[in-house]
């Protein structure tokens, strides 16, 4: 494997409970540079949490075949599903400051940098908040914060709103947008398509192999001109595209000519007023 700043994983396979069971994941590769923003999709049991907690460096992987680069080799912080489970603080300012003590910060620094940390999560005004007072958003948000305490290069999202309400998964991904555009690298995991229309690049899984990996556009249209006959790699998946999608499908199969790929409802609207 040559050595580059990317993150390379080179042929993994990851057994859960022992040498005999089945793999969650196997012959894996794939290198992540930065400044992407990758979302990780597939089925129920396909390897997406597994293949986040590899990339978390919570999994003991053998440097030949984990070359972390950028990543760095300390443990990284990650979004789970559930925010009870990484929530320690009893409001989000309390959480934020635990987390900023135990990366060792000055002091001085952190009643500055834990307001910067939630004011960039737009929780400035419920930092002060209970825990158990926020809503699913609010907590998610918090974990968020939790995570850019650590200061790390990537930040890393498994299934992070699957329990949310629109509202609460809008904010979620209103926030890893902004840190993606900060120059974050963000990896966001997911089995809902609407999450993902923002990523730069989609890595599908399937029984714990990637069985798909490039741009958004072909993965929903399968091809670059958008006409299919349906066996998208998003359908192959087990997956109903987006919406916006479905439309601009309907339009493209019927004749229409769409100067772009919309996967928005805003890109709808902009491709079908410029066709």
């Amino acid at each position: 494997m040559v050595f580059t700043n990317d993150l390379q994983l080179s042929e993994l396979t990851v057994h859960i409970g022992g040498e005999n069971a089945v793999p969650a994941l196997q012959h894996l590769s794939l290198s992540i540079s930065p400044g992407e923003y990758i979302g990780i999709v597939g089925p129920n049991g396909s390897g997406k949490s597994t293949l986040i907690r590899v990339l978390a460096g919570l999994l003991t992987v053998n440097r030949d075949i984990c070359r972390r680069g950028f990543f760095g080799s300390k443990p990284l912080p990650y979004v789970m599903q559930h925010p009870g489970e990484q929530l320690f603080g009893e409001t989000p300012w309390e959480d934020v400051v635990f987390a900023l003590e135990q990366q060792g910060e000055d002091p001085q620094r952190i009643v500055g940098l834990a307001a910067q940390m939630l004011g960039r999560v737009g929780l400035a005004d419920a930092m002060h908040a209970r825990i158990e007072s926020l809503s699913g958003g609010q907590k998610q948000l918090a974990a968020v914060a939790g995570c850019l305490a650590i200061d790390a290069p990537v930040m890393l999202f498994d299934e992070a709103c699957s329990m949310l309400d629109p509202e609460s998964r809008r904010q979620v991904l209103e926030a890893a947008r902004r840190e993606h555009q900060s120059g974050k690298t963000v990896v966001w995991s997911t089995q809902h398509m609407e999450e993902v229309t923002q990523c730069s690049r989609i890595i599908g899984l399937q029984a714990g192999t990637i069985v798909f990996d490039g741009p958004p556009e072909i993965f929903f249209y399968g091809s670059s001109d958008g006409r299919s006959s349906g066996d998208t790699p998003c359908r192959l998946l087990g997956f109903e595209p987006p919406y916006p999608v479905r439309v601009a499908q309907e339009l493209l199969n019927l004749g229409a000519q769409l100067p772009t790929l919309p996967l928005t409802k805003e890109q709808l609207a902009e491709a079908v007023s410029g066709s």
